[in-house]
């Protein structure tokens, strides 16, 4: 039988140059390290090559066994030597892999592994570009697998070598496609074992282990049914010789049917079902990408504290763990790669197709997944035919791979009505952002109205939409751009109505339950993340915008006083606002009633007097309340302002003070106005492009739709000002024919 050992401890860490020399404990420039582990952290970012080596030994007990080395996570170009002999290369950062190592182990000696792991930016290997930190590093657990001659693959795409798929066909039977894979001798068998969650034995057989396929139909299965019953049974395979067990494989499953309609929305076993859901990203403040059970634990707690019924889970394979939960929680999962480029280069399909195919071999067992993501905004560069075909190639790749799933993309507000990037997918998300990088928030109805009018066979839905806030800043008259926390709570007050108002789409996923490392950006006042979260990085501080969508969601009743960080207050009346779902609230401050308000979800007190000084406010309802101390001062209270000492780029901002008599953005010459597309299409104004930007100029394709100056906005730390305006004076002086 397998025996699997961690190799979670006692690794020595090094950046770069790592010697392939045995290690020995008198070495003075080592860093000894635990697993999982990042080099890179909020003031880290560095993308490079580093190295991670330590000795194995076994007993003598498993001489006669396969070995292999097994990776669970690291990225996102991992090499692996042992004993100063290669042993291969794996290139994506997010699923699991294994290596070999039977033939290279030397039973006479110990053996020293050596692992390389590079984030450097590649050619081939997305995420090629994303606003999120592309960590570095053996960030989820290492072991060291032991098998005997005969047992379940363990080359297979990174699977365990069961592959199970399972359906609910129109007559409520339930079929399970088992897909086997073997390594050994004739005369073997497999017994295939089918249990309840009572554990009791519903179905078994035995078949030849050289048998791939194995169909199993069981009549009316209880259904994995979301939250309401996420029923899941488990699957354990054995493998026999000569009458004797010699590896056994055991992993649960559910059986649930998926269906999307355009008018309607999405179906879950024939029972229609409003996403409501957030998107997450795996890292978390101090550790990075290099989370525990611990971390993913407290992220399930404040999921489901929201009271959401579905997760996006961005915008790459997450572990094991993650989607085990989702199971047994009965969360609905949009799953995906991390699609985010797609430029016409060597390498980046077929290493997207690979990454495509071990996301769901990995993990198509898993009845939470019901949408398998193929791309992410991939279109900010552009458009072209190939792209189209690309996309069309990944759809294509999951439907070979799982006959009856739902795919699905997301695309930016830049991709238009028409475009193929809208008809290849089962299901279309538009990642949204009117009021905070363009237009208002209003304008988002008139969107999705024209948008559902002009495509009424799309099933339509907002894969992200949000506002950045940070919890120093507030305000009493919040606008976009201030980052204050009371801005994204009114962002999202007037932006949620408009998408749950509207029944023919799917629903919805909010961008981001939690704040998130993203190494390109410096906004807001902080440095390395993206502040869209409900909450804050560490998951310490849920923001005003979470009780929001909790009062929408959740059945746990509760009473929430909003802004409560912002305490010191100059005017004499402030509005006392607070989020619930009970159906009325009441108010006290200082001990004197103000009154009761019936309604739903937003509940406001206006125009209540403050005392000099501390003014201790009182909310309730029944049993449940909350309180909050707001101080009367005499002057705003600087702090809570935002100043930015780099200010956005916009032209009020960075250019007004220079106009004077020059106009820097004439109509008859390029600038930083215009789109890439349009800069492409002359060979002077693209060579300054090229120079000044080259990373942006390589991605680019014909036709790409956002100007430089956005580009330069969304990547601050790369575009600083005086660069900025270079480029403009630069590309002015080309006269536009």
């Amino acid at each position: 039988m397998r025996n699997t050992y961690s190799l979670n401890e006692g690794w020595i860490f090094k950046k770069r140059d790592f010697s392939l020399e045995k290690i020995t404990p008198k070495s003075t420039s080592e860093e000894r390290i635990n697993l999982p582990h990042t080099w890179n952290n909020e003031v880290n970012n560095n993308r490079e090559e580093c190295s991670y080596q330590r000795t194995i030994t076994l007993s003598e007990n498993h001489r006669d066994d396969n070995l292999y080395l097994e990776f669970l996570g690291a990225n996102s170009v991992c090499k692996v030597y042992l004993n100063d002999l290669f042993v291969g290369e794996h290139r994506g950062g997010y699923s699991a892999f294994r290596f070999d190592i039977t033939e290279l182990y030397d039973w006479d000696k110990e053996n020293v592994v050596t692992v390389f792991v590079d984030n450097s930016q590649t050619k081939d290997v997305s995420p090629l570009n994303g606003d999120f930190t592309i960590y570095g590093g053996l960030y989820r657990p290492v072991n060291l697998v032991c098998v005997g001659k005969d047992h379940f693959s363990l080359d297979f795409w990174g699977t365990d070598g069961i592959i199970i798929r399972s359906e609910v066909k129109e007559d409520k039977s339930g079929v399970v496609n088992l897909e086997v894979h073997t390594i050994c001798a004739s005369g073997a068998v497999v017994n295939i074992k089918i249990l309840d969650e009572g554990d009791r034995i519903i179905y078994s057989e035995t078949i030849p282990s050289d048998q791939k396929n194995v169909a199993i139909e069981l009549a009316e299965p209880i259904l994995w049914d979301g939250q309401e019953s996420p029923y899941l049974y488990t699957l354990e395979a054995t493998l026999q010789k000569n009458g004797t067990a010699v590896d056994q494989i055991k992993k649960t499953f559910g059986f649930r049917r998926c269906s999307l309609t355009p008018d309607r929305g999405f179906f879950l076993n024939d029972n229609h079902l409003r996403i409501n859901g957030v998107a997450k990203h795996q890292d978390f403040e101090d550790v990075g990408n290099a989370v525990k059970k611990e971390h993913i634990e407290k992220d399930f707690e404040i999921i489901r504290e929201i009271g959401g019924n579905a997760i996006r889970l961005s915008h790459y394979q997450h572990s094991q763990f993650v989607y085990d939960l989702c199971d047994k929680e009965g969360y609905v999962v949009w799953a995906e790669i991390p699609m985010m480029s797609l430029p016409e280069r060597e390498g980046v399909l077929e290493n997207a197709a690979d990454q495509l195919t071990e996301l769901i071999l990995q993990n198509c067992h898993h009845p939470s997944i019901c949408f398998w993501g193929i791309q992410n905004e991939i279109a900010m560069d552009g458009e072209s035919i190939a792209m189209y075909q690309a996309v069309n190639t990944l759809n294509d790749r999951v439907r070979e791979l799982l006959p009856t799933s739902l795919t699905a993309s997301a695309n930016m507000n830049e991709v238009k009505n028409n475009s193929p990037l809208n008809f290849i997918t089962d299901m279309v998300g538009y990642n949204l952002y009117f009021g905070w990088y363009y237009d208002s928030m209003q304008d988002l109805n008139d969107w999705i109205e024209n948008f559902h009018t002009e495509n009424p066979q799309i099933s339509l839905g907002i894969s992200e939409y949000g506002a950045d806030s940070n919890l120093a800043f507030h305000s009493d008259t919040p606008k976009v751009k201030d980052y204050s926390e009371e801005f994204q709570a009114v962002y999202h007050e007037q932006t949620y109505p408009i998408i749950k108002a509207k029944p023919y789409m799917w629903g919805s996923f909010v961008w981001n339950l939690f704040d998130f490392g993203s190494s390109v950006r410096n906004e807001g006042g902080t440095k390395g993340k993206n502040c869209k979260g409900l909450v804050s990085f560490d998951r310490n501080t849920k923001k005003d915008a979470f009780y929001y969508y909790k009062a929408n969601w959740s059945q746990e009743p509760f009473i929430h006083i909003c802004e409560k960080r912002f305490v010191n207050r100059a005017k004499d009346r402030i509005d006392i606002k607070i989020y619930s779902n009970l159906k009325q609230v009441s108010l006290i401050i200082n001990g004197i009633a103000i009154g009761t308000v019936a309604g739903e979800t937003v509940f406001s007190f206006e125009n209540v007097l403050l005392q000099p000084g501390e003014n201790k406010v009182r909310a309730y309802s029944d049993s449940y309340e909350d309180s909050a101390i707001f101080r009367k001062v005499d002057a705003p209270d600087q702090s809570y302002i935002f100043v930015d000492p780099n200010p956005e780029i916009n032209v009020k901002n960075w250019f007004t003070q220079e106009r004077g008599e020059v106009d820097l953005f004439p109509s008859n010459a390029y600038s930083v106005l215009d789109t890439l597309g349009i800069l492409m299409e002359n060979e002077e104004a693209w060579n300054v492009v090229k120079e000044s930007a080259p990373d942006i100029a390589e991605r680019s394709v014909p036709g790409a739709p956002v100007t430089l100056l956005w580009v330069a906005n969304k990547m601050k730390n790369y575009f600083s000002e005086e660069a900025v305006k270079e480029i403009n004076n630069k590309l002015i002086k080309i006269t536009k024919s």
